[in-house]
C-alpha cells in the first residue's frame, strides 16, 4: 500500500514515535494534575473558611474585569504582589466579591504563580467558575492562549500539563526536580513545540530517544510520579517506543496526525487575537509549512 512508503523512512518512523511518546507523556500526567488540582482547590477554599469565617464557600457573581482584589495597592501605583496590571492598581469600577471569597482565590493565584512577575493569563479562566471547579484556577497558570474551553486534565495537551507543573507553586510542592531555569519539564515542554511544529516530519534516532528518555524522567520523578501506577504504566509504553522491534503502523502515524491538526485548528482560532499583523503572517508561514506535507500525506493515508 502506498501509505506504506512513509512508514518506511527512518526519519520519518522516529518523528512518529516521538509524537507517539508525547501522548504517553499525557496519559502518565492527566491523573497527577487532576489530583493535585483538586487538592489545592481545596485548600484553597478551606483557607477562606478559615479567614473569613464562613460556613460554606461560594459565588459565581463575580467577572474578572470588575473584581476587587483583597489586597491593596502600594505607592506609586504598583501591586504589592508584583503583578504587572493587577486589578489593584485600577480601582475605578472595581467590586469586592459580595462573598467574601473571588478576592481571596485573585490573590492565592497571583501569589502561586512562580514567575519573578506573577502572571496568571487569565484569559484560561472564568471568575464564576472558581468555587466549584478546580481546573478553571489551574487554567491560570497555562501561559499560552487557547484553553479557555478546556475542562480538565485530561481534556488539556501535554503542554498545557506541563505549563501548570512549572508555573505553579503549589505543583512544586509535589515535584522532586528543581523547576526554577533549566530543568526537565521544561525541556519536554520545549520538545513538543519541536515535535509538532517540524515542517519536514522527520528525526533523527538519536533525537527521538533523547525526547523519549526526558520524558520518562519526568514521569520518573522521585518525590510522586515515581511512585504512581498510571505514570509507570505510561514510562512501559515509552520504553517500548526505543526497542529496535518496536512497528510503527498507520494507526501510530494517524493518532500523531491527528493530534497535530486539532493543534493547528487552535492556532488557527488564536490568529484573530494576535496583536500584530506581523505576528498574524508568521503564524500563517508556519501553519502552511506543516499544512504542505500533512496534506500530502493524508492523501497517501486514504489510498
Amino acid at each position: 500500500m502506498a501509505h506504506q512508503l512513509y512508514l518506511e523512512k527512518e526519519k520519518y518512523r522516529q518523528w512518529v514515535k516521538a509524537g507517539l511518546g508525547l501522548g504517553y507523556l499525557k496519559e502518565g500526567l492527566v491523573p497527577f494534575c487532576d489530583d493535585v488540582a483538586k487538592q489545592q482547590h481545596k485548600d484553597i477554599l478551606d483557607n477562606i473558611k478559615q479567614t473569613n469565617n464562613l460556613p460554606n464557600v461560594t459565588c459565581g457573581q463575580c467577572t474578572l474585569r470588575t473584581l476587587q482584589p483583597d489586597h491593596l495597592k502600594i505607592a506609586n501605583n504598583k501591586c504589592p504582589l508584583g503583578q504587572t496590571n493587577c486589578n489593584c492598581c485600577y480601582t475605578s469600577g472595581k467590586i469586592a466579591c459580595p462573598n467574601n471569597v473571588c478576592g481571596f482565590i485573585y490573590d492565592n493565584i497571583i501569589t502561586n504563580h512562580a514567575s519573578t512577575q506573577p502572571a496568571p493569563y487569565w484569559k484560561n479562566t472564568r471568575t464564576q467558575q472558581w468555587t466549584g471547579d478546580p481546573w478553571s484556577i489551574a487554567k491560570c497558570f497555562i501561559n499560552a492562549p487557547g484553553y479557555d474551553q478546556k475542562t480538565s486534565a485530561a481534556d488539556t495537551d501535554c503542554t498545557g500539563l506541563l505549563h501548570v507543573i512549572i508555573n505553579n507553586k503549589y505543583f512544586h510542592n509535589h515535584i522532586q526536580c528543581n523547576l526554577a531555569g533549566a530543568n526537565v519539564f521544561s525541556k519536554v515542554r520545549q520538545y513538543r513545540n519541536e515535535i509538532f511544529h517540524s515542517s519536514t516530519m522527520e528525526l533523527e534516532q538519536a533525537d527521538a530517544n533523547t525526547y523519549i528518555d526526558d520524558m520518562i524522567a519526568v514521569l520518573q520523578d522521585g518525590k510522586e510520579l515515581i511512585n504512581r501506577k498510571d505514570a509507570q504504566d505510561a514510562v512501559k509504553k515509552l520504553e517500548e517506543l526505543k526497542n529496535e522491534d518496536f512497528i510503527v503502523t498507520t494507526e501510530n502515524m494517524e493518532r500523531v496526525l491527528r493530534d497535530i491538526r486539532e493543534e493547528m485548528g487552535n492556532l488557527r482560532k488564536l490568529t484573530e487575537g494576535l496583536a500584530t499583523k506581523d505576528a498574524c503572517e508568521d503564524l500563517k508561514r508556519k501553519l502552511s509549512a506543516l499544512e504542505f506535507p500533512m496534506s500530502q500525506q493524508s492523501e497517501v493515508y486514504a489510498s
